[in-house]
């Protein structure tokens, strides 16, 4: 084998898509026997993952590893550097027994990187950058097909509306429908509204969308959607205040020079998650986030001071700003 028969490295934002690729991956060797070793950077430090890398396998042909959590490829190596230089070494001179496979999902690799450096060099490159909801689209209905399952439209359209592009999430949510209707069934808008729950903080997003550019009609939808299963008006007043915070917490650390590693350690979130968040709070202008926590807190002074009711009070901020 080819050293970058050898050496993967995966990047890009399509957790799914580069899951799918890995696995397709390592089916390729089949006709080896194979043990799969997993190590996630958080906990396993760099040596051991040389030292694994370096010894031949006993009762196989070869091994697979895969490495989770990538920190030595971000902008500060959290790696002593007598581990960095071994494991450069390795690189640069890998066993034909040992196929590694490093998973930088949602990593923000620096470019200048010793490492990445060398990868550029030895690895085979992978990148799925964040998918296009037309690609989502696409590899839903063929995960559905694959079952011999078909799903209508206007089921695929909603689905994407409960829950958008998260990909985890949706994999969990097609198996359950694909389970639900069988081989050979086929999904319907109603199957959607009976079984997959609607992502809040998605629908929550959307929402603050919708509202910072005056899209009246779909505020009005959204806020429809929202009240028909939070009865309570403070409860989303709530959530759409938290989501604003948030925003403009995350706007704000972005500013200082936080990375979207920092961010997922400040929230205590994974890095997927952090990846979204990031990608959230830059949609947004900062003026329009603070404006609206404003008209929030005096909306909720209004109520707690029965200047006006809680109801009438959020459809007000909603769909009656002016733009």
């Amino acid at each position: 084998m080819k050293d970058d028969d050898l050496i993967y490295l995966f990047t890009g934002t399509s957790e799914i898509f580069i899951k799918n690729r890995m696995n397709r991956i390592i089916q390729s060797f089949k006709n080896l026997e194979t043990t799969i070793i997993k190590y996630d950077m958080d906990i396993t430090p760099l040596s051991k993952i040389v030292e694994d890398a370096i010894t031949v396998p006993l009762l196989e042909d070869a091994k697979i590893i895969i490495i989770k959590n990538p920190k030595f490829l971000t902008k500060n190596i959290d790696a002593p550097k007598e581990d960095v230089k071994m494991f450069i070494k390795y690189l640069k001179n890998p066993l034909e027994t040992t196929i590694l496979m490093i998973d930088a999902t949602n990593c923000v690799i620096q470019q200048a990187n010793e490492i990445y450096k060398v990868l550029r060099n030895v690895a085979r490159i992978i990148d799925y950058p964040d998918a296009e909801e037309i690609e989502i689209k696409g590899w839903i209905v063929r995960s559905f097909t694959s079952n011999n399952i078909e799903i209508k439209d206007d089921a695929l359209n909603l689905l994407m509306e409960y829950i958008g592009d998260d990909q985890p999430r949706l994999s969990q949510e097609i198996a359950k429908l694909a389970s639900y209707v069988g081989k050979g069934g086929t999904i319907y808008q109603s199957d959607i509204k009976l079984l997959v729950p609607k992502d809040m903080n998605n629908e929550i997003y959307n929402l603050i969308k919708a509202i910072i550019n005056h899209n009246l009609t779909k505020t009005y939808h959204i806020y429809n959607s929202l009240t028909s299963n939070i009865k309570d008006p403070s409860v989303i007043i709530s959530l759409i205040s938290n989501k604003f915070k948030e925003l403009i917490t995350t706007y704000k650390l972005l500013k200082f020079g936080y990375s979207q590693s920092d961010i997922a350690k400040f929230y205590e979130i994974s890095s997927g998650k952090a990846y979204y968040l990031v990608q959230e709070a830059k949609s947004f202008r900062l003026v329009d986030l603070e404006y609206y926590i404003d008209k929030l807190a005096e909306l909720d002074y209004q109520i707690k001071s029965g200047k006006i009711d809680k109801m009438v009070g959020l459809e007000l901020l909603l769909l009656k700003l002016p733009a």
